[in-house]
């Protein structure tokens, strides 16, 4: 059994990054992979997220994981990260795969959580106004340019990577809300939602810092509920990590429902 850096990545992982196992006879028996995000302005104490694809047989686990693990150490290191988080996912009833990473020093304390707005019955709660001083006004994507700029903001606080045919292909869906709030030339938080008649999907919020607890990002929920209650959308849904407190809390202050942890992110601190 030998180990060895494939040469090209698994997954979207770089080859650099990427591992392979394979036994006496030549026969793959486990891969893996790691990817790496800066979130400093999401997760400012441990900004550097290690993400580890990890697929092997009982025999091959351990090779595996040493070498995953080894250059996650160095791959913190070459970004200059004082600290980072490596997880990996895992179903929420793959019990072997819990078992196998809890050998390994990982935590089960994150998760990726569902929310579900009812957006008729939201519409009773207490509206939320953006800040004295601020307004909220449409996101220019009228050139490829400026949606890419657009995702590049979304991204960098935790949002997927998406080409600009992503977001695109969604404009021209039967739900589609880009907004913005600007104190001046100041941006304080931006909203995307995308969907079609039946469900809407809150595909990201945020709220710079410096406008973070003043109701940014709950008035920009607010417009987006009330596009909804007009064009009669049912629902809105929503999904966040669950270490990521401060959606979790918005979500919850804004009257969507926690439904379900839909994948665990097993994990540890290094």
């Amino acid at each position: 059994m030998r180990i060895y850096q494939p040469a090209r990545g698994v997954g979207s992982a770089l080859q650099e990054n990427s591992f392979i196992v394979i036994d006496d006879v030549g026969t793959e028996i486990g891969f893996g992979g790691l990817t790496g995000r800066m979130l400093e302005r999401m997760y400012p104490e441990r900004p550097l997220a290690l993400e580890m694809t990890f697929d092997a047989r009982p025999e091959a686990a351990d090779m595996l994981f040493g070498a995953l693990s080894a250059r996650a150490e160095r791959m913190k290191v070459q970004t200059g990260a004082a600290a980072a988080r490596l997880f990996t996912r895992c179903g929420v009833e793959d019990e072997a795969r819990k078992e196998y990473f809890a050998r390994m020093g990982f935590d089960d304390f994150d998760g990726t959580e569902l929310f579900v707005l009812n957006v008729e019955k939201a519409s009773g709660l207490r509206k939320t106004y953006p800040p004295a001083g601020t307004k909220s006004i449409d996101i220019d994507l009228a050139t490829r340019v400026r949606r890419e700029q657009f995702l590049l903001r979304l991204k960098a606080y935790g949002a997927p990577e998406h080409a600009s045919e992503w977001l695109e292909e969604r404009m021209r869906g039967s739900v589609f809300f880009a907004r913005a709030v600007y104190s001046g030339s100041d941006l304080a938080g931006e909203l995307l939602m995308t969907g079609q008649q039946s469900e809407a999907v809150l595909e990201m919020v945020y709220t710079t810092p410096k406008w973070r607890s003043r109701g940014t990002a709950a008035a920009l929920v607010g417009e987006a509920q009330a596009l909804l209650e007009t064009q009669g959308v049912p629902w809105l849904t929503a999904r966040a990590e669950r270490r990521n407190g401060n959606a979790t809390r918005l979500f919850q202050r804004c009257g969507f429902d926690w439904i379900r942890t839909e994948e665990l992110l097993l994990g540890r601190n290094i």
